[in-house]
């Protein structure tokens, strides 16, 4: 465990231990969560909501979908483009 007086930052520890590539349900791109549906999104977002108020820290995890029909119309198409992801605002 840590030390109650020294305060994680909970999204770059989800960031630096998930791979980098989407392979599987769950990767990060280095500044995003990516998840394969929206359910593991909200439930990554709520993990994070509580692991920081766990430390008296208030944070806005912000969820979101690269919509393929988007991304292609606004040829931006990528790696991401599919996935739901979470950060913080």
């Amino acid at each position: 465990m840590f030390n109650k007086e020294e305060k994680k930052e909970w999204i770059s520890e989800f960031l630096e231990r998930l791979r980098d590539f989407p392979d599987g349900e769950i990767w990060s791109n280095g500044y995003e969560i990516l998840c394969k549906s929206e359910e593991v999104a909200e439930t990554i977002s709520d993990i994070l909501t509580q692991l920081y108020r766990s430390q008296n820290e208030e944070v806005t995890p912000v969820t979101g979908y690269y919509d393929p029909e988007e991304d292609k119309r606004n040829n931006e198409e990528d790696y991401c483009t599919g996935w739901y992801y979470v950060t913080l605002d």
